[in-house]
């Protein structure tokens, strides 16, 4: 049977239903333990019960989601702003810039690159020399 985590977080406690969302944002026990008016003893025994487990992972889900869409709606500005810096007046800057883009976006997006096999991360000059571009 498949839980349904709203039915799950309606069986919550007043104290579970103040403590569950520190602990999705990633508060320490003891933490909502101390907002919820209970010991960290108290919310470890929380953890182990089903409802509270299953309200707590969907409520991680939802704000991993979130999270998710929130960097959706920057991606188109962050790249401008590296294409930006890629068009410096500053040789250093242009250099950085585009180390950042073939580190984090080119390569990251193509496994089977030929750095990929390197169990060694090199860094974005070893990137460039491997694509025939000298620095």
């Amino acid at each position: 049977m498949t839980k349904n985590p709203e039915v799950e977080e309606a069986l919550l406690t007043q104290s579970q239903s103040v403590a569950l969302p520190l602990l999705a944002a990633g508060a320490k026990k003891k933490d909502a333990a101390a907002a919820a008016g209970d010991c960290a003893q108290t919310v470890s025994e929380w953890l182990q019960e089903p409802h509270f487990s299953t309200a707590l992972v969907a409520q991680r889900t939802r704000l991993a989601s979130l999270a998710v869409e929130r960097m959706k709606a920057v991606t188109g500005k962050a790249v401008e702003t590296v294409a930006q810096l890629m068009e410096s007046n500053s040789e250093a800057m242009r250099l950085k810039a585009a180390s950042y883009f073939l580190d984090r976006v080119v390569l990251l997006a193509s496994p089977d690159s030929v750095m990929a096999a390197s169990a060694e991360k090199p860094d974005a000059r070893q990137y460039l020399a491997a694509l025939g571009v000298t620095c």
